[in-house]
């Protein structure tokens, strides 16, 4: 799943006619003040919004965004299709297609995160009896017939991950044996008593886990899949169209701190691991031990486009929870960010 450069992306989608030109206002309309309910997850990927909103950069650009904090972003999707939010982070889900499908009127426009090499912040942790069989690479998963998984539900980013690894190792996804429901709380307990093998966990979580004795981190998400799209910033498409240049500005805000995100993940810093820390209750120190395997921002927010169109298939053909897929062209409006990276080329206002 190779991405896609941003001039490649836009001048396909042109050539095709599937992307409406960038609406751009003018600048006494570019800045009204326009308040954006959003819904987030309090986890270290949330970074970037933790940073704009910490360092003023929305009220810099005459917008108040007032969140609202999801245990998973996936959760958060209800309340956007029935108007409650503006906005939200949602991973890459069946149940994020099957919204999209079905006639809610939402669209993708800002990736929010990719698993690309040696920035995967998905672990795959096993048992310790599965890392003394031998399950220690991503080539483990043929230790995997007959092996159970404890995974929270079906259609998730999990599910996604452990199915790729089956199929790597030439297995199916019948040969493991899923326990469904289960959340670390439960899976975690279970695997120290080697009565769960294989997991999807997290940073920093993960470390956390395998410094207790849990089990070991045998490989990640970044190996399974490389560069596969973990989550996009979705709104309504009367929301992308009505309020296009508060999405400008939002997209301008976020593409600054996706730059200050990436340079922390590379180098640390403490302004940013604080502000990080601050907002996921986490120690700055437990933090930073997670770089630099935090996931990779595109500073553009331009999508892999390969990668969501894949798993959007492999939900629709290789299981029954996707009955039908939303068409490429109605997958992602990419407008907003285009206008907000010409903008920020000509005069960036956080400089």
């Amino acid at each position: 799943m190779n991405s896609v450069s941003r001039r490649t992306f836009i001048a396909g989608s042109v050539a095709a006619g599937t992307i409406p030109a960038p609406m751009v206002m003018a600048q006494s309309d570019f800045m009204e003040p326009t308040r954006i309910r959003m819904g987030y997850a309090p986890y270290i990927s949330g970074g970037p919004y933790f940073i704009a909103q910490a360092k003023g950069y929305f009220k810099k650009l005459n917008i108040e965004v007032v969140g609202t904090s999801h245990v998973d972003g996936s959760l958060s999707m209800p309340s956007l299709a029935a108007g409650e939010l503006d906005i939200t982070g949602a991973t890459l889900s069946a149940g994020l297609f099957n919204l999209m499908s079905k006639g809610a009127g939402l669209r993708l426009f800002f990736e929010r995160g990719r698993e690309a090499p040696g920035w995967g912040s998905n672990s795959i942790m096993v048992s310790n009896e599965m890392w003394e069989k031998g399950f220690r690479t991503v080539d483990g998963y043929k230790l995997a017939k007959g092996a159970r998984i404890g995974i929270s539900s079906r259609g998730s980013v999990a599910h996604y991950l452990h199915t790729m690894g089956l199929e790597r190792a030439g297995l199916k996804f019948d040969d493991a044996d899923w326990n469904w429901g289960m959340a670390p709380r439960v899976s975690l307990p279970l695997m120290q008593q080697n009565r769960i093998d294989i997991v999807n966990m997290p940073l920093p979580g993960a470390y956390a886990a395998q410094a207790r004795g849990v089990g070991k981190i045998a490989t990640w998400s970044d190996e399974l899949a490389p560069d596969f799209v973990l989550a996009c910033s979705v709104a309504s498409e009367k929301f992308l169209r009505e309020k296009h240049s508060a999405v400008v500005r939002f997209c301008m805000a976020i593409m600054q701190a996706n730059a200050e995100y990436m340079e922390a993940a590379k180098n640390g810093g403490d302004e940013i691991l604080k502000i990080i820390g601050d907002a996921t209750g986490l120690a700055p120190a437990v933090v930073n031990s997670s770089r630099p395997r935090w996931t990779l921002m595109s500073l553009d927010g331009l999508p892999n486009m390969s990668s969501i169109v894949a798993q959007q298939k492999f939900w629709h053909e290789r299981t029954d929870l996707l009955q039908r897929m939303v068409p490429e062209n109605e997958l992602f409006d990419d407008r907003a960010i285009r206008e907000a990276r010409k903008r920020l080329d000509e005069r960036n206002p956080f400089i």
